[in-house]
């Protein structure tokens, strides 16, 4: 399934930490999953009202408070059901209402267009990608500039590494990368221009691990 079959919508959350949420919609049906969605209710609304998307799915790459504010305001105005990964849902014994769970390699269908689910920890212990035939949401595993920090409960960095390695061995290099966070770079970058860039893709297992837990980091969003 190619983007002649969906459009992807972005809006940037406006708050401290400027989460990208992207909708998915399927171009027949105008069914539509949205990822992780932090930003303002008002302007998921207002996208929902002008394009006229039907919202069916939530999908949540990890539980963290910045990618789920606006999940029970959405099940409430529009019945979707919330898709997380079974791992992240029990070890943080997530709940909300009509909470789905889903497993490694599930294949999720927004109308017409499938969505497969990668179990990618690291930044927690369920995190998950979400992959089209040329699309990639990767949440807060991989970023265009770096990756996640992989501190706090259920976090490893070794799981983050050895998911990068996943990514490696699954993606192709024309799929788009679309993380939960850019500053520097915009989002929709090509695979092979991340692992060009991105200086965690291109690290033995031992230099992943030093480089990301090293001291002195400037602040969260040091990402290289």
């Amino acid at each position: 399934m190619n983007q002649d079959t969906y459009d992807i919508i972005s809006l940037k959350d406006t708050s401290f930490t400027k989460n990208n949420v992207y909708t998915i919609v399927d171009k027949i049906t105008r069914k539509a999953a949205i990822i992780d969605p932090a930003c303002d209710m008002r302007q998921i609304t207002d996208m929902i009202s002008r394009t006229g998307i039907v919202l069916e799915q939530v999908l949540i790459t990890h539980s963290h408070p910045d990618h789920i504010r606006r999940i029970g305001d959405l099940v409430y105005h529009y019945g979707c059901s919330v898709y997380i990964s079974r791992t992240e849902a029990d070890y943080y014994c997530f709940n909300c209402p009509n909470m789905m769970l889903f497993d490694d390699e599930e294949i999720l269908a927004v109308g017409n267009t499938k969505i497969t689910c990668l179990i990618t920890p690291g930044h927690t212990i369920g995190s998950a990608c979400f992959l089209l035939e040329d699309s990639l949401f990767t949440g807060d595993t991989v970023f265009i500039e770096g990756c996640g920090i992989c501190i706090g409960a259920g976090a490893s960095v070794v799981s983050m590494y050895q998911s990068f390695q996943k990514i490696k061995a699954r993606v192709e290099n024309d799929v788009k990368i679309y993380p939960a966070h850019t500053y520097n770079i915009l989002p929709g970058q090509t695979f092979k221009s991340v692992k060009q860039n991105n200086v965690y893709f291109c690290l033995e297992e031992e230099q992943f691990v030093a480089f990301r837990m090293r001291k002195n980091q400037k602040n969260l969003f040091s990402f290289s």
